[in-house]
């Protein structure tokens, strides 16, 4: 009689045991988000500007010719001037899926010198 009263005890004691663990609430988890993409910067001449895209001269290293990149407007764009060819800009980027995204472009006027 001991035995099942014991037995008994136990297995109620193991109950409200797992239902208080079950009723406690989970820690707090970050929901799955993707990561923010990395920006990255760089400085050059604007040589040409579109409806919703421009493109940047940019020097490679120092004595190599200047390359092009061509970054994409979109409404999430914070740009600090106008964009008319020739001048200096700073563009803030990230990439997606091989494309250039300008997320914050700082332009300097053109010198007057040509």
């Amino acid at each position: 009689m001991r035995f099942r009263t014991a037995l008994s005890l136990a297995a109620f004691f193991l109950i409200c045991f797992t239902c208080a663990v079950r009723a406690s609430p989970l820690p707090a988890q970050p929901a799955f988000t993707n990561p923010a993409p990395d920006t990255q910067s760089v400085t050059g001449k604007i040589s040409s500007v579109g409806d919703a895209a421009f493109t940047l001269e940019v020097a490679k290293d120092r004595s190599a010719d200047p390359g092009t990149l061509q970054f994409l407007v979109d409404g999430t764009t914070k740009v600090e001037g106008k964009l008319p060819v020739g001048s200096q800009a700073t563009v803030e980027y990230r990439s997606d899926n091989g494309k250039y995204i300008a997320t914050h472009v700082v332009v300097a006027p053109a010198s007057g010198k040509s």
